[in-house]
């Protein structure tokens, strides 16, 4: 990953409900964890006003990636 991908990584929103950065979700992803529900559990992501359904699709992609 280059220096400019992390910097945008850090910056974009995946979960605007909670304000997680793809940052965050791309270390847990790296570090194991391959459940949405995990992620959900860990983050607080999907428990928010949209209950996931902004950030849901977001994060199965990233999790088939």
């Amino acid at each position: 990953m280059t220096p400019k991908e992390q910097v945008i990584d850090n910056i974009k929103v995946v979960c605007q409900c909670r304000n997680i950065k793809k940052g965050a979700f791309k270390k847990l992803i790296e570090s194991g964890v391959t459940d949405l529900n995990e992620i959900s559990r860990i983050t607080g992501a999907g428990a928010g006003q949209c209950k996931g359904k902004r950030c849901g699709p977001r994060l199965e992609k990233m999790l088939e990636e």
